[in-house]
């Protein structure tokens, strides 16, 4: 005799999981905004400098991470309505979900450190060795690093909760014998 097939979730668990997804790609869409228009010219006394984001190799990598992590969230935002508007899960949605989640997630984690980090060690770096008229264009373009990084690392906290949900969905799902 086969077990019973597991009881769908809940509305409110649905609701809840869409909301997270919303939330996370929310988070992301903000920050490809922030990072992408990230753009300073720096007036020292001899010299002028114009720094965009592609100039710093790790907001490369947040950028990247960012919309990575964007293009997963679009397309398990599509899926989670579909699954929330007719109530069909399709079987593999479970380990897509697991193994998505988990990886994307890592990659927000990594984008989020190497911003913080990288706008911390350039910022001290660009006040020391540069002779400027004003700190306030490298506090500005630094201050965007570090809302980039903080809203990719509220993606990460937001993608870390439904990889949870996500574990437990598969560890709840019957084994198919064949």
């Amino acid at each position: 005799m086969a077990p019973p097939p597991p009881s769908p979730p809940s509305v409110t668990l649905r609701t809840v999981l869409l909301l997270l997804r919303v939330l996370t790609a929310a988070f992301l869409v903000i920050t490809v905004v922030l990072i992408s228009t990230n753009t300073v010219t720096l007036e020292g006394l001899r010299t002028s400098i114009k720094m965009h984001f592609n100039d710093v190799y790790a907001y490369r990598y947040m950028m990247s991470a960012a919309a990575i992590g964007l293009l997963y969230a679009v397309v398990q935002l599509f899926l989670t309505i579909s699954q929330f508007a007719t109530g069909i899960t399709h079987p593999l949605s479970y380990q897509f979900n697991f193994y998505g989640d988990k990886i994307i997630s890592y990659i927000l984690a990594t984008g989020s450190a190497a911003g913080f980090g990288v706008s911390k060690d350039l910022k001290d770096t660009y006040l020391a060795l540069i002779e400027l008229e004003s700190t306030d264009p490298v506090d500005r373009f630094f201050s965007k690093g570090y809302a980039s990084a903080s809203l990719l690392l509220f993606a990460f906290v937001s993608l870390a909760v439904l990889s949870v949900f996500s574990s437990l969905a598969l560890s709840k799902r019957p084994i198919q014998v064949s």
